[in-house]
């Protein structure tokens, strides 16, 4: 169960930090170009663990670079998802379950060694490229909203 990222802050598995518009380009970059990757790889039962691993984590670098606009630092994916439902309501509830629960399966791939079947990566993939362009969308926002803070001083 996804905690609010208030307890994932008090636990410390979450950080303070300077805001940083130019690493959330280079985490939001590096997303788009996994994607690009996976997108090169056909899904079969062999290569389902791996291309969910790397949606996932496609998806995990996304809402890292919104947590590094907004000053924060992960410790834990549970605070990065919580991070996503309590600060970004561009991202619906179904998308925020559906990333625990790859998180979820991710883990047991890992850790357990559990098979990952081809619908499982296929939907992951979908996520992953959705999850990117509303990530890419809100950081040109930021973008913008610094343009103009620069003007202003």
């Amino acid at each position: 169960m996804i905690n609010s990222f208030n307890n994932y802050l008090k636990q410390g598995k979450a950080k303070r930090k300077t805001p940083d518009l130019e690493e959330a380009k280079a985490l939001l970059k590096q997303a788009q170009e996994r994607i690009i990757y996976i997108k090169h790889n056909k899904i079969t039962t062999t290569t389902a663990k791996f291309i969910l691993e790397d949606a996932y984590e496609a998806i995990r670098e996304s809402a890292q670079a919104l947590m590094s606009i907004k000053g924060f630092k992960p410790y834990s994916h549970e605070a990065t998802i919580s991070f996503i439902q309590d600060h970004h309501k561009e991202f619906n509830k179904q998308e925020t379950n559906l990333l625990n629960h790859f998180r979820v399966l991710r883990n047991n791939s890992i850790y357990r060694a559990q098979p990952i079947l081809e619908q499982d990566a296929i939907q992951a993939l979908e996520l992953a490229k959705q999850f990117t362009k509303k990530t890419q969308r809100i950081i040109l926002r930021n973008t913008a909203v610094a343009s103009c803070d620069a003007f202003s001083s």
